[in-house]
């Protein structure tokens, strides 16, 4: 499954998530009893459908102007983004400290936080309604999607999104040229009627 990713109104926005909890002792020394945890924004790396959601979705006071003074600068460096698989590997988050950070950024843009967006996983539909719960190997996948005419460009791209499997992208990356054009039956001989 892809990652969740999160944005935020500010560029640099630190979401708390849980507090840390020590325990100090007479001989000076301390003990951690439980780790803090903070979701940490950054601007950029911004796919273009997110830019346009936190565009659609923040007003943005205060721009920036070019040097001509009358072209304002886009917001894109005042808006922050929070990705959890980069994030876990960044900080060596155990996968139950990514979920609880996505839990608790999802509960906070499910409660209408002001200054936080969940992205959604993708915006792009599946081949077909049922594409997820397809059961036959990746070779009888690229069967299928030729067989039926699909872009293998919008598969690759559907699939990089919401399941990411590696020998699955394998098959369809291994195919995506090899069936341009391609006709899988013989056209009839031309039957000319005088």
């Amino acid at each position: 499954m892809s990652p969740t990713r999160f944005l935020a109104k500010y560029g640099k926005y630190t979401y708390h998530v849980r507090r840390g909890v020590t325990e100090e002792y007479a001989t000076g020394g301390i003990k951690v009893v439980q780790t803090p945890l903070y979701a940490q924004f950054q601007p950029g790396g911004m796919r273009p459908e997110e830019r346009e959601l936190a565009i659609a979705s923040w007003v943005f006071n205060g721009s920036y102007q070019e040097q001509d003074e009358a072209t304002t600068v886009a917001p894109d460096y005042r808006i922050g983004l929070f990705d959890t698989e980069i994030a876990q590997m960044a900080f060596g988050w155990p996968d139950e400290d990514r979920l609880e950070v996505e839990r608790s950024l999802s509960e906070a843009c499910a409660a209408g936080h002001p200054d936080l967006l969940e992205v959604p996983r993708t915006l792009i539909p599946p081949p077909w309604p049922r594409y997820d719960d397809f059961k036959g190997t990746p070779e009888e996948l690229v069967e299928r999607l030729v067989e039926d005419g699909h872009n293998f460009d919008a598969v690759i791209t559907y699939e990089r999104a919401m399941q990411n499997r590696p020998d699955v992208l394998a098959a369809l990356e291994g195919n995506q040229g090899q069936f341009e054009g391609y006709v899988d039956y013989e056209p009839d001989e031309e039957e000319i009627v005088g």
